[in-house]
């Protein structure tokens, strides 16, 4: 599953540790929140799963259940989260989209 570092004042940005789908390799990442385009949970019957989007990455995340869900939503949206990190393999997926001109 994904674990979040919270903080307070977490600043501007949050780092990430997961999975990179186009390298298959594990990777870092990190997202300004003034990047964030959306923040939604993955519409898929048996999975509790946040997407993140930003115009350079698209960030999964794995949670345990509908609680762990609206606590990390709530997170999110006040900007309390300092870093993403993974529990079990490849729960935190990070892929990287193709930059427009």
């Amino acid at each position: 599953m994904t674990r979040l570092v919270l903080s307070e004042d977490s600043g501007k940005e949050f780092a990430i540790r997961g999975f990179n789908t186009a390298t298959s390799e594990p990777d870092d990442a990190v997202v300004f929140y003034a990047d964030v385009t959306k923040v939604h949970v993955v519409p898929e019957r048996e999975s509790f799963t946040i997407q993140v989007l930003t115009p350079q990455l698209e960030v999964e995340m794995d949670f345990a259940d509908a609680e762990a869900i609206d606590d990390a939503l709530e997170k999110f949206e006040t900007r309390k989260v300092l870093e993403v990190i993974f529990e079990v393999p490849e729960s935190v997926r990070i892929t990287p989209l193709p930059v427009s001109d």
